[in-house]
């Protein structure tokens, strides 16, 4: 019995590493699983789900509410008491008030919730788009620190290569002892270089793994190349797509259209409230507060013949008159309150247009640089080569070799970060209009 619970306990681990080693996610699946799991969008969710219950809530202040009472009186010094052998009175009491007209005060205050239940959602909107752009530029520059670990592997490969060259040319007495050092210095520079490359390479690992809600020291595998999407945006359609589907203004709106209920449900503390109510009670000797009551007077044992049930229906109206001025500058707090959310609704649509403009054009910038980038990658690939074919023919002197070296690895890296961040431009271009677009191909 005990082998087969240590033979299911080991292959239950292995198992579960094997799953855990096993995970492996691109771009577009790293979104959605970030979509479906990170504790932001779960958050946001729960409130909206919150708001959808006080909207309900909201909705049923319109229906009739039922109020019980239950009363034990017991005063023998009672004037109406002393008349009565039975000194403690039972009573029971029941209570319907159906709201007739409460200065449309309901009416607003639900309609305010369905805005808030609306706004909620939309806020869900905007941490699902925010949360993918944050997947998405995560992800991205994994993949730049991912090549970036290649090519600092490459340069310590050639300045390994170098500082052999530099030896055997001194060996011969044909290189100077500042060769070699020159040579070991660029060597340990490029292995610094690899180093916090791939530092950074495991921190931004970890990074993705808390966003898609995985443990942070799983070993999980994010496949996907840099390479440069066709891109097709033109302003004035996107500032329209922006206006209509980018949650931060709709939320605007949303604000200054309860800011408008909360003045209304204001306005209404100056109208008159009115009520029905049907009112039941009962009272007697006993605990189920029934049976009529017994005097001392004349006979003792004589009941006293009053009804001990009793049924009433009204209509009340109740009107503040007076408040000290309370309700007037509550009115004019909202009414403000309205103005300033009127000119954040300004603002929302032109912080949208300018983000808009601004994304198209750093997209177009950073479009450009993977060009230029590809070109001056090529050159400074063709000045290495010349430059060692020289250095080793002794034609070229060890500054030179070094020197084309380095900019071998500045090109590379200026390569590689161009292409990342011609794709991180194009995340927050779709997330600037308001769109989730996990794999950044074209539509």
């Amino acid at each position: 019995m005990k082998k087969t619970c240590l033979f299911s306990l080991c292959l239950a681990f292995f198992t579960t590493n094997a799953f855990a080693a096993s995970s492996s996610y691109t771009m577009e699946q790293a979104v959605q699983k970030a979509l479906a799991d990170n504790r932001s969008i779960i958050s946001s969710e729960k409130k909206s789900e919150a708001s959808k219950s006080a909207l309900w809530a909201a909705r049923g202040a319109f229906g009739p509410g039922v109020n019980a009472s239950y009363q034990i009186s017991h005063d023998p010094h009672s004037d109406a008491l002393k008349k009565l052998k039975d000194e403690t009175i039972y009573t029971f009491g029941v209570e319907v008030r159906q709201p007739l007209f409460q200065g449309f005060q309901l009416l607003n205050a639900a309609q305010k919730a369905k805005l808030k239940s609306e706004y909620d959602t939309l806020q869900v909107k905007k941490t699902n788009i925010a949360i993918a752009n944050e997947v998405q530029t995560a992800f991205l520059q994994y993949l730049m620190a991912e090549e970036s670990v290649d090519s600092a592997y490459q340069s310590v490969q050639r300045a390994k290569e170098q500082l052999g060259i530099a030896k055997d040319g001194y060996n011969l007495g044909l290189r100077p002892k500042i060769d070699v050092l020159q040579a070991e210095y660029e060597l340990s520079s490029t292995e610094a270089t690899l180093i916090e490359n791939e530092n950074n390479k495991n921190s931004l690992k970890a990074k993705l793994n808390a966003l898609l809600n995985i443990p942070v020291e799983q070993d999980t595998t994010f496949v996907g190349k840099l390479e440069s999407v066709p891109y097709s945006f033109v302003f004035e359609e996107e500032v329209k797509k922006a206006f209509t589907q980018l949650p931060d203004v709709q939320m605007a709106e949303k604000s200054m259209n309860m800011a408008e209920k909360d003045m209304n449900i204001a306005l209404g503390s100056f109208l008159p409230k009115i009520d029905g109510v049907i009112q039941y009670s009962t009272f007697g000797s006993d605990w189920d507060a029934d049976g009529n009551l017994r005097s001392h007077q004349v006979d003792p044992t004589l009941r006293i013949t009053t009804p001990s049930e009793n049924t009433t229906y009204s209509i009340v109206g109740t009107m503040n008159l007076f408040s000290t001025g309370q309700k007037y500058f509550r009115v004019r707090e909202a009414k403000s309150g309205v103005e300033a959310l009127q000119a954040q609704v300004e603002l929302a649509y032109n912080n949208a247009a300018l983000n808009v403009k601004v994304c198209i054009l750093k997209l177009q910038d950073a479009f450009r640089t993977v060009e230029v980038s590809t070109r001056a990658l090529e050159s400074a690939r063709k000045s290495y080569d010349d430059a060692k074919t020289r250095y080793e023919y002794q034609l070229g002197t060890n500054l030179e070799m070094l020197t084309a070296q380095s900019d071998l690895a500045e090109a590379e890296l200026l390569y590689i970060s161009s292409k990342a961040n011609y794709l991180v431009a194009l995340s927050n271009m779709y997330a600037a209009v308001g769109e989730i677009n996990p794999s950044l191909t074209k539509k």
